[in-house]
């Protein structure tokens, strides 16, 4: 290891002094350096002398050169290549944040923010993996996170393991807490186990695993090592639709997300690599998500209401069902997932269509949707408007509707 004080030249031209010596790690040793054109403080990498450094600086070199952090900035990747007597390395930008792990841990953490947090990252490794390179070796230690009152601010850092075209391949296997399970056969059968962008996406799936669940995939299912290699071999063993899921793992109860989320964790942890899903559908759903937080007026049990969702998750609490009054008096009740109003119900008027209306029960909320020739009215106070057709649309208690023409 160099001693603080120390001046290393970067192949721009620039010289950083090394202020003091981080933890090493497996691939490497890290420092903190002050640069000299700006007098900023970055972060040193140097490897191993195990590792070719002819490769090792042509890996480098090919990353450098994919300017990451113009791709997205939260990808804190390389800047500016070092070779020389010390060895051959890197600089990247200081990132000031606290470890993924700590930050989750937090008291008054909302899942506005663990949501908030999950899309920025699925937005930053979606813009990696489409340059089509993988990280390699995503996991908790790797994503620092900058606290600013209510705001959220991840850094993913420690590329040194990706894997890209036209370029050697990793020298690692990655973090075994997060290794897919194609990876995990092979280093039990000696073969070469080389990360991916589909081993990334199951990576991924296990970091959003602990962002949105707070809870790891093997958590309450890893009592010895053998039981958590079966966790990890095996799919998504928190899967509400098995029957034999640990019952107190902690974290957030799997049956507070919505289907489309517990979707992405069944198949982002299949054992089959070509049913990971991207991490575009994963920023997708995650942006929807966040559109459907409900907060339980008996427990104040935050969840992700959908069709699906007929009670509070923790405490069980049933939601309203509706009932649309007729101006006869007659009552239509609201009492399924969705209900097709149309001139059957309403008189036979040649006005109203045959499904003039479809409403639709999700968690506690009542939805209108439009579908008739002659459109859907609301009273707003000011007089009847028109609902925007083929829309989704809230509705509050003792609203009135119009299903025909302009009245």
């Amino acid at each position: 290891m160099l001693a603080a004080g120390t001046v290393i030249k970067c192949a721009s031209g620039e010289s950083v002094t090394i202020e003091k010596t981080f933890t090493p790690g497996g691939q490497g040793c890290a420092y903190l350096v002050r640069r000299s054109r700006t007098g900023t403080p970055g972060v040193l990498k140097l490897f191993h002398d195990r590792f070719d450094r002819a490769e090792t600086q042509r890996r480098l070199e090919y990353l450098i050169a994919q300017r990451l952090d113009r791709l997205c900035p939260v990808l804190i990747g390389p800047r500016d290549l070092v070779v020389g007597p010390s060895g051959v390395g890197y600089v990247a930008e200081l990132f000031p944040g606290e470890p993924l792990e700590e930050v989750l841990s937090h008291p008054g953490l909302t899942i506005f923010h663990t949501l908030t947090l999950a899309v920025a990252l699925a937005h930053a490794v979606n813009a990696l993996h489409s340059r089509g390179i993988a990280h390699g070796d995503l996991h908790g230690s790797n994503v620092l996170v900058a606290v600013a009152g209510d705001t959220l601010q991840p850094g993913i850092i420690d590329f040194d393991n990706f894997a890209g075209p036209r370029v050697s391949p990793p020298p690692m296997v990655g973090q075994i807490l997060y290794i897919a399970p194609e990876l995990r056969a092979a280093l039990r059968d000696g073969r070469p186990a080389i990360p991916d962008l589909r081993s990334d996406r199951f990576a991924f799936g296990v970091l959003m695993h602990e962002v949105v669940l707070l809870l790891h995939p093997a958590g309450g299912a890893d009592a010895t090592p053998e039981m958590f290699e079966q966790a990890m071999m095996g799919g998504w063993v928190h899967d509400p639709a098995r029957a034999n899921r640990p019952k107190s793992a902690g974290g957030v109860p799997r049956e507070a997300i919505n289907a489309d989320l517990q979707r992405l964790f069944r198949l982002s942890l299949s054992p089959d690599p070509d049913e990971r899903p991207s991490t575009s559908a994963w920023k997708s759903a995650l942006l929807a998500a966040l559109k459907t937080v409900h907060i339980c007026d008996n427990c104040s049990m935050p969840f992700l209401v959908d069709p699906s969702k007929i009670a509070c998750p923790a405490c069980g609490g049933g939601f309203p069902d509706w009932l649309l009054r007729l101006r006869d008096g007659r009552a239509i009740p609201i009492d399924e997932a969705s209900v097709r109003v149309g001139r059957a119900h309403l008189g036979g008027s040649p006005k109203v269509s045959g499904t003039h209306a479809v409403f639709r029960k999700i968690g506690p909320d009542l939805l209108v949707e439009s579908c008739g020739r002659n459109g859907t009215w609301r009273m707003n106070g000011h007089g009847w408007v028109r609902l925007p057709d083929r829309t989704p649309i809230i509705l509050s208690l003792f609203e009135r509707l119009q299903l025909f023409d302009e009245p």
